[in-house]
Formats: structure tokens, sequence, C-alpha cells
């Protein structure tokens, strides 16, 4: 299968959701004002697309469910790391609206994550033996953990310090 028979017979909503998150990442290099619930917004998008997929797409749930949670706890450590040197939420004058300062990082990982997703789910595409791979699963669940706690670990160095000053 050439290449470009296969990107055309990529689902179209692949490719909103990619345009989507590019303008969610281009957004964040620049302050921005926000609603302090819709900073958790890529996490919790990217942890129910993650779940759904180790769900649906490998065969052995179980042990990929068991993956990603490690990846979770894994990746939440190193987003927080991360995001150690980014400048802490600002309030603003209208409650429950903060400050969010710029950063090339959310748009680097948004790229990095939808990647390694799609790359994921195309080699199911073209090796559908791999869902009851072990391996696979474990990777699978692996990554996709690994990169949904990087977004939490980073929303957490944000929030936290923030909610504690309330």
């Amino acid at each position: 299968m050439d290449m470009a028979h296969f990107l055309r017979a990529t689902p179209v909503w692949v490719w909103i959701l990619l345009a989507f998150l590019l303008r969610r990442g281009f957004a964040a290099l620049y302050d921005r004002k926000m609603a302090i619930g819709r900073l958790f917004l890529l996490p919790v998008l990217f942890l129910i697309w993650g779940a759904y997929g180790v769900i649906t797409e490998t065969e052995l749930a179980g042990v990929s469910l068991s993956m990603m949670i490690a990846g979770l706890l894994a990746g939440s450590a190193l987003g927080y790391r991360l995001w150690r040197s980014q400048p802490p939420l600002r309030d603003t004058d209208n409650p429950g609206m903060v400050i969010r300062s710029g950063t090339p990082l959310t748009l680097g990982l948004i790229v990095i994550a939808f990647s390694m997703k799609f790359t994921l789910t195309s080699a199911l595409y073209l090796q559908p033996g791999l869902r009851s791979a072990t391996s696979f699963c474990l990777l699978f669940g692996g990554m996709t953990g690994l990169v949904d706690g990087i977004f939490w670990g980073g929303t957490l160095r944000l929030y936290l310090p923030w909610y504690s000053k309330r």
C-alpha cells in the first residue's frame, strides 16, 4: 500500500482532530485568559481518547490498561518536571478566570502525542495481528499513558500552586 492511499484511507475525523489539536497548540504559544476548568481540556481529551483506544484497539485490554496506568504515573512525573520553568497561573479580574503563560511545550507535546497515536493505530491497521501481541499491547498502553501523563503533570504543575494560594 502506498502512502497516498494510506493517508486517503484515514478517516476524516482524524484530520479534524489534528486541526483542532494544532489550533489549541498554536494558541498555547501566547499568554491567554481561560476558565480554570478549561485548563484540563487537553489532559481529559487525551485520557478519554487513550483509554478508548486501549480498550477497543487491543485484545489484551487488561495488559494495555495496566501499562497505561504505569505510563500515566511516569508521564505525570515527567510533565511536572518539564513544566517547572513555566510561569505560574495568574488571576484576572474575572472570578474563575486565569492567565496562562504561553509556551511551545504544549504544541510540541500535541505533535508528539498525535504522531505517536497515529503511528501505533496505523501499525494495527497494517498488521492486525499486533492487536493480540503482548509486547505491542504493553507498548500501546505504556506510550498512551506516558503521553497523557505528561499533559496531566504539566497541568497539575500549573494548577496546584494556584489552587493552594486560594
